[in-house]
């Protein structure tokens, strides 16, 4: 069953160095939630947190520059402060003068370099299970956590190398020995693996740019803010933790002890630990993604 969740837009290309970027809005208000996702994922991750979210300006889902339906330009065409200046392009495409950013995963660490960046554009930032500080000098435990960190990312990395055969075999990546359809999953999610993938010769191929992963996964580690940095983003901050990591049991991205660090240096208004959630399910398990929009919806109304 396709979706009719999304009324598709593109943000034409103006300056050199700028690409067509591709989003998905629900709603018509004047001044929607603008939300970013993980590194190698696109705008339909957010699926069922957009039909939940009952926000009355709506939403704005943007693909990332190398991801799904936008532009991909070769290498040296990314990093942090290239995807803020693409979310300043967004909201000037779309007259909203100040907007509610809310970023999963990389979208996360994008979203505190939009706030640092282009201040008078952000009126609050929701941090989704990503935007943890950045350790000029990392100790044991932190060498530790960013193993663990590109163990997750090495197997999101793994499937843009390769083609599919049918996009059934592409949830047999994702599903390994389950036998699973499209038919099998819920309309939200089923919608979410149909638009990641485009038609090749051979196949399917996933839509996001390796060249693109690599590359802000490496700029990530090295240009986002650090605890005394974060200390200059002024708007309000909402941080959701999944209580996994990448993988069930795994131990969260966002440890405690991290999370202390991040209330000390931001404006943290609102906050919830997603039991049983790990660092995918928060927006991808409908259960999951509804109470993360009945917390958003709280945080905004604020």
């Amino acid at each position: 069953m396709e979706l009719t969740l999304w009324k598709s837009g593109f943000v034409p290309e103006g300056e050199p160095g700028d690409v067509r970027l591709a989003f998905g809005r629900v709603g018509e208000g004047p001044s929607p939630v603008l939300a970013l996702h993980g590194i190698t994922a696109q705008h339909r991750a957010f699926n069922a947190l957009a039909r939940h979210l009952e926000y009355p300006d709506g939403i704005v889902a943007l693909d990332l520059r190398g991801r799904g339906d936008s532009g991909k330009p070769p290498e040296g065409g990314y990093g942090l402060g290239v995807h803020a200046r693409d979310v300043a392009r967004t909201l000037d495409y779309l007259g909203v003068e100040r907007a509610t950013i809310a970023g999963h995963s990389m979208g996360a660490f994008v979203a505190l370099k939009t706030a640092l960046l282009y201040p008078d554009r952000v009126s609050a930032l929701v941090l989704l299970d990503g935007g943890w500080p950045r350790r000029e000098e990392p100790s044991e435990a932190d060498e530790a956590e960013a193993a663990a960190v590109e163990e997750g990312l090495n197997r999101a990395f793994r499937r843009l190398e390769m083609t599919f055969e049918t996009p059934e075999d592409y949830l047999e990546f994702w599903f390994p020995g389950r036998g699973l359809t499209f038919a099998d999953l819920p309309p939200d999610l089923a919608d979410y693996y149909r638009y990641d993938l485009e038609r090749v010769e051979d196949g399917f191929r996933p839509k996001a740019s390796l060249v693109a992963a690599r590359e802000d996964a490496e700029l990530v580690a090295s240009e986002s803010p650090t605890l005394e940095e974060m200390r200059g983003v002024t708007c309000p901050v909402m941080l959701v933790r999944a209580e996994q990591g990448f993988f069930p049991e795994s131990a969260p991205l966002i440890p405690d002890q991290t999370r202390d660090a991040m209330a000390g240096a931001l404006d943290l208004r609102e906050e919830v630990l997603l039991e049983g959630a790990n660092h995918y399910t928060l927006l991808l398990l409908e259960e999951h993604a509804r109470r993360v929009a009945r917390v958003v919806e709280k945080f905004l109304q604020r």
